[in-house]
């Protein structure tokens, strides 16, 4: 696969999860807001933490949208993050995604330096893994 012709995906999972999973996911943001509210005897604070809580979801709640080429991978809700294939050295196989790590062996530090490609209906897992696998250093299986 060469950079000429870009895997493009995107990921919205509020569309995409049961709406079971999404109704609880709202209802236990309204109700720790409302505990706040309660709790801090204020409406203000109620709504503040509703704000912060929904937005710490932004991920669930909007779309993300994902681009591997033979460049690197991009991927961002409002502007895209661009990273090059060369800052990985580690790709791990999950069952929804692949994970880049800029470390050969996994650390503590993975989550917070990693990238996670999360598949969506329209991703091409086996493409994206391969182009993955040609790229990086080491591939680790699940």
């Amino acid at each position: 696969m060469g950079s000429s012709q870009p895997l493009s995906w995107v990921v919205h999972p509020l569309r995409q999860e049961p709406p079971l999973k999404t109704a609880a996911l709202v209802a236990a943001i309204a109700g720790v807001s409302a505990l706040a509210a309660l709790s801090l005897e204020g409406v203000v604070y109620g709504l503040v933490s509703a704000v912060v809580l929904a937005l710490s979801m932004a991920r669930y709640f909007l779309p993300t949208r994902y681009t591997a080429d033979g460049a690197g991978v991009s991927l961002g809700l409002f502007t895209p993050r661009q990273r090059p294939w060369q800052s990985f050295a580690r790709v791990e196989q999950r069952p929804d995604g692949l994970f880049l790590s800029p470390f050969a062996r996994p650390t503590r530090l993975d989550s917070y330096r990693g990238v996670y490609l999360r598949f969506g209906p329209e991703a091409d897992g086996p493409a994206l893994e391969a182009l993955a696998q040609s790229r990086v250093g080491s591939h680790v299986s699940p």
